[in-house]
């Protein structure tokens, strides 16, 4: 009866945190650039509160209970999502792998696959809520015609000027595994060391996709496999509450047969 209620509570918690990432996912189903959350099992042993006893009578190592569910990580789909045409000259999508890198009002580096772009009021290329692209682009205020090609090149006319200015250059950022991103907020990640090293490069070199101006990088996640996934982590919850409730409806018992 021990080791039910124990499988079922890690079972209810692990189920617990699965249904908060798919409602998460849910929620973020027409957001630019957002890669849905997964969350990945394993089986973990759960301690006893009473210890084994040999046959001396003493005391040895708590006794485990294989089979306990647990949440063994929460990672990123790495499935790019579909890219949608809007014409739009600060519209960037990334066709391909690479993260944009962005300089955030901490001075830390994050990482997003969001790329609608706007000139922030300090005139600097950004993000839409204003985080500026590191390395920092400068736009001038009087630049005409931007364009961005797809190896990042940031070209503009600027004042009366017929010939095209080159302002920078967007780079890309890629990882060993991306999956370990973690969410920072505002459509951006963070590196933790599970991510490994980031690996700078020019969008189209070796590793990294081409950039895509007048697009934009849809949601990844699918309404229908979420839908049917939120209803196996729903059955998943009531079936390990029915083993707690079992579990204390023969503990009852028990006890009442010790009583009488």
């Amino acid at each position: 009866m021990f080791d039910s209620l124990y499988i079922g509570a890690t079972g209810m918690v692990a189920h617990e945190s699965d249904v908060d990432t798919i409602a998460n996912n849910l929620a973020n189903l027409n957001t630019v650039g957002f890669r849905r959350g997964v969350v990945s099992f394993s089986e973990v042993s759960a301690q006893l509160a009473i210890s084994a006893l040999d046959p001396s009578g003493v005391a040895s190592a708590p006794a485990t209970v294989p089979g306990a569910g647990s949440v063994a990580q929460t990672s990123l789909s790495t499935l790019a999502g579909p890219l949608q045409t809007t014409n739009q000259p600060l519209d960037l999508a990334i066709d391909g792998s690479g993260f944009l890198e962005v300089l955030r009002a901490d001075g830390t580096l994050a990482y997003s696959r969001a790329g609608s772009l706007q000139v922030n009021p300090d005139g600097m290329l950004a993000i839409a809520d204003g985080t500026p692209l590191s390395p920092q682009i400068q736009i001038p205020p009087d630049a005409q015609s931007i364009a961005i090609s797809p190896t990042g090149q940031v070209t503009a006319l600027v004042g009366s000027s017929t010939t095209p200015v080159l302002l920078g250059r967007i780079g890309l950022v890629n990882f060993a595994n991306p999956a370990a991103l973690t969410i920072v907020g505002n459509n951006q990640y963070s590196a933790p060391p599970a991510a490994g090293n980031p690996q700078t490069g020019a969008p189209g070199s070796a590793g990294f996709g081409l950039l895509r101006q007048g697009f934009l990088e849809a949601s990844n996640v699918q309404m229908t496999q979420e839908m049917v996934s939120l209803m196996l982590a729903q059955r998943g919850f009531e079936l390990n509450s029915k083993m707690v409730q079992t579990a204390d409806q023969l503990w009852s018992i028990t006890n009442g047969l010790v009583r009488s």
